[in-house]
């Protein structure tokens, strides 16, 4: 005997949504399509694109050397060191 709470009616249908990261792939995906385009035009002699080019690696390789060099801090981490206390004629030594 088969639980029909179980068993899914033959007529469901996924509701459809932007849950799953479908429009972060999306969003890669013409970017990349974008950039191989820029470069294509900038290979053809197009120098307006050349910045579009170029600053893009440039900025991933920012973010990537602040990353291997422990760029950023997290909230188990402390701000630094405190501020001393200013020294000037207050009388306070």
């Amino acid at each position: 005997m088969v639980n029909r709470a179980l068993a899914s009616p033959a007529g469901h249908h996924r509701r459809r949504d932007d849950r799953g990261g479908v429009w972060i792939v999306t969003g890669i995906v013409l970017g990349a399509l974008v950039y191989a385009g820029c470069v294509i035009m900038a290979a053809a002699g197009f120098s307006a694109v050349v910045p579009l080019v170029v600053v893009p690696p440039v900025l991933l390789g920012i973010i990537a050397a602040n990353s291997l060099l422990g760029g950023g801090r997290d909230h188990r981490r402390s701000e630094g060191r405190p501020n001393p206390p200013p020294e000037g004629p207050t009388g306070h030594t």
